[in-house]
């Protein structure tokens, strides 16, 4: 479709608007097996009676290119196009799109990149200073990419300055999930395959690799989240009869602690073996995909159901769910 028939465009001076922390999961992006992005709703039919909480163009059809999802965070999404490379910041909710500048390193566009959006004033008291005098709320966009077998690097795009900067550290993670981005506390974080935290502060381009909490090794599944601007893991057992959800607590610029901040039985709560534990973004929820009746389901500390996705049938959806809040 030509640009000047296209929705989204926008001028790029004009900055994207972010939404509140805090607020329960609007829904889901995630694809299907025709390499198109679709959009789920938590309540749908509750979604459906306010035309604010719909997603104009949940399948981004209108972009010059298709593209991937990668990243979401405060109502915004990134997105790769599949022919180009070239990354896009939108916002679904508004039909408003900026298209970032060309990268400087290889990304492999071949490949799904490690992807987070961050902000930059991602704490409670920093967000509602800003919610209050109007501040614009800047971004960076933190791209984990792999330079040799096991070993990453990042490069990460500051909507401050409108530039790509490449960091100055190496890590050797094996592998980062890229499924598993969060943005959180103004950085990005990635699970890895060695159990350990991948962390990176987009401003100074350093990387750290933070042991998970002791309580993953009783409790094996785990994951981990963005929960009211801290970052959280969330974990259970085997059985998922035992489900905690710990955040993480800078104790000293080199020093991480974990702080306990809710558990709950999850065979009380209908859970059991075979659910995945998702990414959670927003309250303090516990989110889950239960395979049987397909569904998506969003838990409160105490372990009560709060709302839920599905039943997705028809098997016409990939699990790569990327939680959105409007």
């Amino acid at each position: 479709m030509a640009d000047e028939e296209d929705p989204y465009e926008v001028d790029e001076d004009e900055p994207l608007s972010a939404a509140r922390l805090s607020r329960p999961l609007s829904g889901m992006f995630h694809h299907t097996p025709w390499d198109s992005v679709a959009y789920a709703a938590f309540d749908p039919l509750r979604a459906a009676a306010s035309a604010k909480r719909l997603i104009p163009d949940p399948a981004f059809a209108v972009f010059p290119e298709n593209v991937a999802i990668l990243a979401s965070a405060r109502g915004l999404v990134c997105l790769r196009g599949a022919k180009s490379g070239l990354y896009y910041v939108a916002n679904p909710a508004t039909f408003r799109r900026v298209r970032l500048p060309v990268h400087q390193r290889d990304h492999r566009l071949d490949a799904d990149p490690a992807v987070v959006i961050t902000f930059e004033d991602d704490d409670a008291s920093a967000s509602r200073k800003s919610a209050a005098t109007g501040d614009i709320a800047h971004y960076h966009v933190v791209v984990a990419f792999q330079v040799d077998d096991g070993v990453w690097a990042v490069e990460s795009f500051s909507s401050r300055t409108w530039e790509w900067t490449i960091g100055g550290d190496i890590c050797a993670p094996e592998t980062v999930i890229a499924t598993s981005g969060v943005g959180a506390l103004g950085r990005a974080f990635w699970r890895t395959t060695i159990g350990h935290i991948l962390c990176v502060t987009p401003e100074t381009g350093c990387l750290d690799l933070i042991p998970a909490p002791h309580e993953v090794a009783t409790r094996p599944h785990w994951e981990i989240g963005e929960m009211e601007g801290n970052l959280a893991v969330a974990c259970a057992d085997h059985e998922f009869r035992e489900v905690a959800v710990l955040y993480m607590v800078p104790a000293s610029a080199t020093e991480i602690q974990w702080a306990w901040a809710g558990q709950f039985d999850g065979h009380k709560a209908g859970c059991h073996a075979g659910m995945t534990l998702l990414r959670s973004q927003g309250a303090a929820e516990v989110v889950v995909w239960d395979s049987v009746p397909e569904l998506v389901i969003a838990m409160d500390f105490d372990g009560r159901q709060t709302r839920s996705i599905g039943p997705l049938v028809g098997g016409n959806y990939y699990t790569d769910f990327i939680p959105y809040n409007m």
